[in-house]
């Protein structure tokens, strides 16, 4: 019981024996004082034993009716404080219906020589302050829910925050690895592929210099093969510049999957077609970039190692997941399918996010991609099916 009530009890109690005093008669006053101050001592045993505190109640509103109705005066208000005390302990509804019906009574039969009027008043103010008790209880309930409610909500814009910094720096950490796959990747194909064709361009030129009086023809002709490996290496080199140039302010998606068929199409001298099918829903950029880096290796490897003149890129939405598919018209291999370098820099991909890479041989080579769906609600317009596939 806190302290506000504590006293307030108290003075329910003290004030009523002070002013019932003057209508004791002498012979009373030892057992009246008494009796207040047992009163009194009441209050403070209940608060000293909690575990016994409904038990001390009961004879407190027993005692009070009894030492109301053998004095009388005003000391019928005593109940008054029992009534408090009770449902201050936030009873159920049972228990408190029965402190009212029982504190009533002995509010009654304290008040048994008071006038019919004033005996209705008070039952009448007993009740009131009873629902008015209630009503408090219930009150202070709700605003505990609401405090509750208020904590868990804190803490789980606390998670919430947590999250969207670990999702900040999953982001970076994949932003680190595409821009460190990126320079390795150039820098296999400058070391692989120009640095290669630079190496036969000046054999060649040597070999041209020590033909030119012993066979001009022959001469002529190797300088015509050396024009062309350098044509097709500025073209290579052009493509290397593009692929390391920083997107303008104005591009806002870098791993659009349309983008990379127009490209790719471009570049490679193919057909590339894109689909989307189901009902598209936005992605997250890491998702993106897996789908953009896999589609770009499986294109490439189409045409580098299956010679196809046609690729077809599929991307399906499905429930829980998306799948990205790249068939192609290219050589089949034979025999047994072993992922190389680029299949396993795929499937290492997908790995980081619990996705699976697969491939099939019937009817072409095709190789697929799928990663689970993490969240977000499916797009119903064109405009939301544009948008994760558009810059």
């Amino acid at each position: 019981m806190n302290v506000p009530i504590h006293w307030f009890r108290g003075l329910l109690i003290a004030g009523p024996a002070v002013i019932s005093v003057f209508s004791i008669s002498a012979a009373s006053y030892a057992s009246y004082t008494i009796g207040a101050l047992i009163a009194l001592s009441l209050i403070k045993l209940g608060s000293l034993f909690p575990k016994y505190a409904v038990l001390i109640l009961l004879i407190e509103l027993l005692g009070f009716g009894g030492f109301a109705y053998h004095f009388g005066g005003v000391l019928f208000l005593l109940p008054f404080s029992t009534l408090i005390a009770a449902l201050s302990t936030k009873p159920s509804a049972g228990m408190a219906a029965m402190w009212i019906m029982a504190g009533g009574a002995c509010l009654w039969i304290a008040m048994h020589e008071q006038a019919p009027g004033m005996m209705a008043a008070m039952l009448l103010l007993w009740l009131t302050i009873a629902a008015v008790l209630q009503a408090a209880q219930q009150v202070e309930g709700k605003r505990s829910q609401v405090e509750t409610l208020y904590a868990a909500l804190a803490q789980s814009h606390e998670e919430l925050e947590a999250a969207r910094r670990r999702m900040q720096s999953y982001a970076s950490q994949i932003e680190q690895y595409a821009q460190t796959e990126e320079r390795n990747r150039i820098a296999r194909d400058i070391h692989d592929d120009l640095g290669h064709r630079l190496i036969r361009v000046k054999m060649m030129s040597e070999a041209a210099l020590h033909l030119f009086q012993a066979d001009p023809a022959r001469a002529q002709a190797t300088v015509g093969q050396i024009r062309d490996q350098l044509q097709d290496s500025m073209e290579r080199m052009r493509q290397t510049v593009r692929r390391l140039a920083v997107p303008s302010e104005g591009d806002s998606r870098q791993y659009a999957l349309d983008r990379l068929v127009t490209d790719s199409g471009e570049a490679l001298g193919i057909a590339v077609a894109f689909e989307v099918q189901g009902n598209p829903r936005p992605l997250y950029p890491s998702m993106e970039f897996i789908l953009f880096k896999n589609a770009q290796e499986a294109i490439t490897n189409a045409v580098r190692h299956g010679g196809a003149t046609r690729v077809k890129v599929t991307l399906l939405f499905q429930p829980h997941t998306v799948a990205l598919t790249i068939a192609n018209n290219g050589a089949v291999p034979e025999g047994a399918i072993t992922a190389g370098l680029g299949m396993r820099g795929m499937r290492e991909r997908i790995s980081l996010i619990g996705g699976k890479l697969s491939w099939q041989s019937e009817d072409g080579f095709s190789v697929t991609t799928e990663l689970p769906l993490l969240g977000g609600g499916a797009a119903n317009d064109a405009g939301e099916r544009q948008a994760f596939v558009k810059g």
